[in-house]
């Protein structure tokens, strides 16, 4: 037995994941999709599953009073959680939403006029995408049903092919986080804001009616019924006035459009004012430098558009090239993580090369022997036992991550790539992934909008489009869904947070990675089952049909006009990299510094729009506690901002359900 102190993930808790995964991904597709109203997917902690969890709580509430051995433990909650979140941000806006499109827009939106045919039709392989006019019609009109023999036979092996992409990709990424997890959760001792939230609220339920444990600080306190009750009416309120104006609001939202220069500079991304209870009490739990660093940064890069609209240099150079500093900064953060980390990595592969390797059989004798001495207990960092009790062995989990990439790379040739540019490209794309979720590990924001700074202007900057080549271009335009906006709603900081819980409650964690293997699986086919169901229903071009086909304009404007290096855009991003290089030396140097460039780097694009007057709010509140009562009196106050969370979820979620039932629907700007 691999793990025999770990009580094992439960058939049941399996198999409830599995069947809610489909009702979720068609409730997160006419939210986001059909909708476009809250987008559960754009934020850290995702509601949709939140709410879930707490219905699943109040199930086994009921159930502990009626039939105690059927209710759930806290390890069968946090599996279903953990499933969902993987489900969910394949099915949300920003990936498969993305994906589906993506196979047909080349095709179907292309015209005399724009040449789309010549320009990159011939680089499309044509197991990935739709093509023909009829399939596709019904797709983007509606009023068709995509249970016709032609229409399944065309999109059945490019969905397949998609789907088990997405299921390499994911399991790539858990076998990193295998890697991962010791130095961030051991070493490091990280906190894992996002994780806390689930976890103390099913430790809460679970010990609930247990006379030898104390109460739980989030339940069974007023201040969290008056935080909940708070936040339950402002969103009632606030939806029922959407519904039908008669009814009195308070409003929770405003945005500015500023029509005179050099404020007119804030319109794009936008400038507004919210109150959203949701953000409010996330903000109160992040790190107080946090807080004040992604609330002044985001202020600091309308200060920077200003400043560039009075000099004339938005025009001039394109100042201040946020997504192009992003590129630094994300950069920088990746580097440091290495350096931080650099004796586990050495540990790491000297496992992985270790001649031999460690079975079973020599762990147990190894435990056995060092047990005998009167030493310290505690394994050092040259003991083969450092990865004893991880959900993989080290170099089963670097194999597994090699595997993975070969596959990535046979995937990328076969559809046309060459073998250095598809290194280049999903290579910048693991280190982006790691550090988005070394970033959710330590400090936890609310959001990680890192809008375009992905590897495909980053390599277009460095290289030019020339040098890359039209296939490349064409290709690389497929993964659009990877690297765009797919950043915020992340798989890989969900799939970490899961290996904490399991590890945080003694779960068995290598069950945990074969079972968010299948929710992968699961989702993502779920999703692209449920998007092309509704498209063939309502019709793409009556919901988003324009996002996805930004990547096949950006194509476009490529082939027509190839770039050779931009010298402005590595300018900026080496800007970037210096200006977090400098801010984590600050930090490292002065311990009280107050600014860190995860806040420079999450806050400067349209998600922080809503988000950066809630954590201003919080921050202030935050502070003033911590002033002058102490961590006591900021402790009492948590239950309070929990509360906040958890009733806007309630009732955003209710009012959507119902919506979802009754065909009415309700605009969530904070989302």
């Amino acid at each position: 037995m691999r793990h025999p102190s770990k009580s094992p993930i439960t058939l049941r808790a399996t198999l409830i994941g599995i069947v809610l995964i489909p009702f979720n991904s068609y409730w997160i597709l006419h939210l986001s999709y059909i909708w476009d109203s809250n987008r559960p997917t754009s934020l850290a902690l995702l509601f949709n599953v939140l709410f879930t969890l707490l219905v699943l709580i109040g199930i086994s509430v009921i159930l502990k009073r009626l039939r105690p051995a059927f209710a759930f433990k806290q390890s069968e909650l946090l599996t279903i959680y953990a499933m969902l979140c993987q489900a969910s941000v394949f099915a949300g806006r920003d990936m498969l939403q993305v994906l589906v499109p993506l196979m047909g827009n080349g095709f179907w939106y292309a015209t005399t006029e724009n040449e789309w045919a010549q320009l990159f039709h011939q680089h499309l392989p044509e197991w990935l995408v739709v093509g023909e006019q009829e399939v596709l019609r019904g797709f983007y009109e509606g009023e068709s049903t995509l249970y016709l023999q032609t229409h399944i036979q065309a999109w059945l092996l490019p969905t397949l092919i998609w789907v088990g992409f997405c299921l390499v990709i994911g399991v790539t990424m858990l076998c990193l986080n295998v890697l991962l997890r010791k130095q961030w959760q051991e070493h490091e001792r990280l906190t894992y804001p996002i994780a806390q939230l689930p976890y103390e609220i099913t430790r809460a339920a679970s010990n609930a009616g247990n006379l030898r444990v104390t109460p739980h600080l989030f339940f069974n306190r007023r201040m969290m019924v008056v935080g909940l009750s708070i936040a339950a009416v402002l969103n009632l309120l606030y939806s029922l006035h959407q519904i039908d104006p008669v009814f009195p609001t308070i409003p929770l939202y405003r945005g500015f459009r500023l029509p005179d220069k050099p404020w007119s500079a804030m319109n794009n991304p936008g400038f507004r004012i919210s109150f959203f209870p949701f953000a409010i009490g996330v903000g109160f739990l992040i790190p107080l430098d946090l807080g004040f660093s992604c609330w002044f940064f985001h202020l600091f890069w309308h200060f920077e558009r200003i400043i560039g609209e009075m000099f004339g240099w938005r025009g001039a150079v394109g100042f201040p090239r946020e997504m192009a500093q992003i590129r630094g900064v994300w950069m920088a953060l990746f580097l440091w993580t290495l350096w931080m980390g650099r004796s586990h990595v050495k540990v790491v592969l000297k496992t992985v090369f270790s001649r031999g390797g460690v079975t079973l059989k020599k762990s147990a004798e190894i435990r056995r022997n060092t047990q005998a001495k009167t030493l310290k207990q505690r394994p050092s960092s040259k003991n083969p036992l450092h990865d004893e009790g991880e959900a993989l062995r080290y170099r089963t989990a670097a194999i597994g991550v090699l595997i993975g990439f070969i596959l990535i790379m046979a995937f990328c040739l076969k559809a046309g790539m060459s073998l250095w540019f598809a290194i280049l490209f999903f290579a910048l794309y693991f280190a982006m992934s790691v550090t988005i979720t070394r970033i959710r590990a330590e400090l936890g924001p609310p959001a990680h909008d890192l809008y375009n700074a992905g590897p495909d202007l980053l390599l277009t900057d460095a290289l030019g489009t020339r040098r890359i080549g039209n296939r490349n271009l064409s290709v690389m335009s497929l993964f659009f869904w990877l690297n765009h906006l797919s950043y915020r709603a992340h798989p890989m900081p969900h799939q970490l947070e899961g290996l904490k819980l399991a590890h945080q409650t003694r779960f068995n964690p290598s069950q945990l990675l074969w079972v968010l293997a299948i929710a992968i699986f699961v989702g993502a086919l779920s999703a692209a089952w449920g998007h092309l169901h509704l498209s063939y229903q309502v019709g793409l071009e009556q919901a988003r049909s324009w996002y996805a086909r930004a990547a096949f304009n950006r194509l476009a404007g490529w082939l027509y006009n190839p770039s050779e290096t931009s010298i402005s855009g590595m300018f900026y991003t080496a800007g970037g990299f210096g200006f977090a290089v400098g801010l984590l030396l600050l930090r490292w140097r002065f311990i009280q510094w107050p600014l860190h460039p995860v806040g420079y780097v999450v806050s400067s694009w349209w998600t922080f729009t809503g988000l950066w007057f809630p954590l201003l709010i919080s921050w202030i509140v935050k502070r003033i506690l911590l002033s002058t009562g102490g961590v006591r009196l900021y402790r009492r106050s948590i239950p309070f901002f929990i509360g906040l969370v958890i009733g806007d979820v309630i009732i955003a979620s209710i009012i959507s359900i119902l919506g979802l039932i009754f065909d009415f629907r309700v605009v969530y700007l904070s989302w």
